[in-house]
């Protein structure tokens, strides 16, 4: 059957992972057959400073941070549901962060509005980025509310299904449905990688990758000091070898972050500065990558290119890396558009146990990785795993990020072989392949409400007829 979808979710020009999936999902989502429109209803966390295009429609927006602006945007999309022809599903793209009320229901009390009102043109669905083992009361109130709410659940990892099947959640499996986080597969012929890192003063340079919007979650002093303790083993100051090599750390943080956490900014460019001096690193910080010669990247062990980065920009840093590192802190992060994109370009990953990249990277494990290159046997990780540590577990192991990229930096054919595997997986978790699925999905949940409406006939047996007997 035909139907709409309508996606509450933050939206581009907004800088946020998750608005960067559901812009992808979308344009994906409006090339399958039984998809008759998309809209997005845009969570706007900027106080009104965003202006949005199409898809996004403008009576459906939602200030971030007041209550009665999420309820009106239900009411908004009810009303424009109502005037479609065909039935519409409503996709809440659920992260705790982007519910900026200070009651921090809003998402329940919008999901209950499309319940009560709309029940007879609306289904709603919900897809969870992120999943706590240990939710706090109002947090898991939160989460039991929505689950009775909503006709279904979908998340990116099976490890999560697991977490949200026990205590404390204990939801049916019936509501939950796995499906992967789409990735853009790249045709990695289509940027020469030699020219990128020419035109970007990179030339003849393994380079190491950190890519995305910043914050002290994303572990960036760990992964600085994991880097520097790798260069400071193998090289001196001045070794000719040591300057083959660049970290580079690529884009800025988010633009609410710094008015909204003013001293958690502080803290996180801090432990970055401290990381490269403790680690005896030297660095550049530039907002132009063009701008950036061959002499300046060899005088630097660290290029900090802090500006937001455009699509094609992302493809070239991508393209022309050889290793992305991901020293992420949250273990229990179930989703990651970085991750996702590495894939995507067949990258080797390193990074934390955070749940979306034990995984999807899995096996993951060094000490197998190196005795398969030992015995000449064929690499099966798709990238290296490395532990959490401290009693929140949201401490990255230096030791193991070094010797992650220990492994990869001098071992090139290693490098080749895991990016292999990963593209392998990543064609399986496209967006066409994804989206088909999520179709797929809504489909019996649409049919059971709009279309499988009359009851079934009963037929009963003669009170004097028996049910046959079994013959041996």
């Amino acid at each position: 059957m035909r139907f709409n979808i309508f996606q509450v979710a933050s939206y581009p020009p907004e800088r946020c992972g998750i608005g960067t999936y559901t812009q992808d999902s979308i344009t994906e989502l409006q090339g399958i057959e039984g998809v008759n429109s998309v809209s997005v209803a845009a969570i706007d966390s900027s106080n009104k400073k965003i202006t949005y295009n199409s898809p996004v429609d403008k009576r459906a927006i939602i200030n971030a941070f007041d209550r009665s602006s999420w309820n009106r945007s239900a009411v908004a999309i009810l009303d424009i549901a109502n005037n479609r022809e065909y039935p519409t599903c409503v996709i809440l793209q659920h992260e705790f962060g982007l519910d900026k009320t200070s009651e921090k229901d809003a998402y329940q009390h919008m999901a209950k509005i499309l319940k009560e009102v709309g029940s007879e043109k609306i289904v709603t669905l919900l897809n969870l980025h992120t999943v706590l083992r240990n939710p706090d009361e109002k947090q898991l109130r939160a989460m039991k509310d929505l689950s009775e709410i909503v006709d279904g659940i979908t998340i990116p990892t099976l490890s999560s299904i697991e977490i949200l099947t026990q205590e404390p959640y204990n939801f049916p499996q019936s509501k939950l449905k796995h499906i992967d986080h789409g990735i853009r597969m790249q045709d990695i012929g289509e940027i020469n990688r030699e020219d990128v890192r020419k035109k970007y003063g990179l030339e003849g340079r393994c380079l190491v990758l950190t890519l995305g919007l910043k914050s002290s979650g994303k572990g960036l002093d760990f992964g600085i000091k994991s880097y520097g303790r790798l260069m400071n083993t193998h090289f001196s100051k001045d070794s000719p070898e040591r300057k083959k090599l660049v970290y580079l750390i690529a884009g800025e943080y988010h633009p609410s972050f710094a008015a909204q956490e003013p001293e958690e900014y502080k803290k996180c460019e801090e432990a970055i500065k401290k990381a490269i001096r403790s680690a005896g690193l030297k660095s550049i910080k530039i907002t132009n990558l063009e701008k950036l010669t061959e002499a300046e990247t060899e005088q630097n062990d660290i290029v900090i290119f802090e500006k937001f980065s455009d699509e094609f920009l992302l493809k070239e840093l991508y393209a022309a890396s050889d290793i992305v590192l991901l020293p992420y802190r949250n273990i229990e992060q179930i989703s990651s558009g970085n991750l996702a994109e590495a894939f995507g370009f067949g990258k080797p990953v390193i990074a934390t146990e955070f749940a979306y990249a034990k995984e999807l990277l899995r096996p993951g494990n060094l000490s197998d990785a190196k005795k398969q290159l030992k015995k000449g046997k064929e690499l099966d990780t798709r990238g290296i795993v490395v532990k959490l540590r401290g009693k929140y577990r949201n401490m990255p192991d230096i030791d193991g990020l070094t010797e992650g990229l220990d492994f990869l930096v001098f071992h090139e054919a290693a490098r080749v072989v895991i990016g292999k595997n990963a593209r392998q997986r990543g064609y399986e978790m496209s967006w066409p392949n994804v989206s088909r699925e999520l179709v797929q999905y809504l489909g019996p949940i649409l049919e059971s409400r709009f279309i499988l409406k009359s009851p079934p006939v009963i037929v009963r047996r003669d009170s004097d007829s028996k049910e046959p007997e079994k013959k041996d």
